[in-house]
């Protein structure tokens, strides 16, 4: 399933955020939203998201997908170490609950960084 949620204008909001701020998609299996929550970091470098927090949420919202986004104030939408890192743990996690995670954006400004794209998912 092919989901461009940047075109949807779902997550540019954060693309130019002074800080790091996480967004999160939840879908059901036809890709249609069923909430989206964002999670200021206040820090410039950093954003921390728990695991228990996103897949608590998309068990509240009886997602079948999820997809999420962060943002790199940095002007650089390269997706850092830490970023593959934390991309595995939770594309592990939801898998367990029989939820995937479609696709993790990394925006800058205009720029855009599909991990899915880049096989990384």
């Amino acid at each position: 399933m092919m989901i461009d949620p940047l075109m949807s204008g779902l997550f540019a909001p954060i693309a130019r955020a002074a800080t790091e701020v996480a967004a999160f998609a939840y879908l059901d299996a036809g890709g249609r939203l069923l909430a989206l929550r964002h999670v200021p970091s206040g820090e410039v470098l950093r954003v921390e998201v728990p695991i228990r927090t996103i897949a608590g949420d998309a068990l509240a919202f009886g997602a079948d997908l999820v997809v999420m986004a962060h943002n790199h104030p940095s002007g650089d939408a390269e997706p850092s170490r830490d970023d593959l890192m934390a991309t595995r743990r939770i594309a592990t996690a939801l898998e367990a609950l029989g939820i995937r995670l479609v696709d993790h954006l990394v925006l800058a400004g205009d720029a855009v960084t599909s991990l899915r794209a880049r096989g990384l998912i």
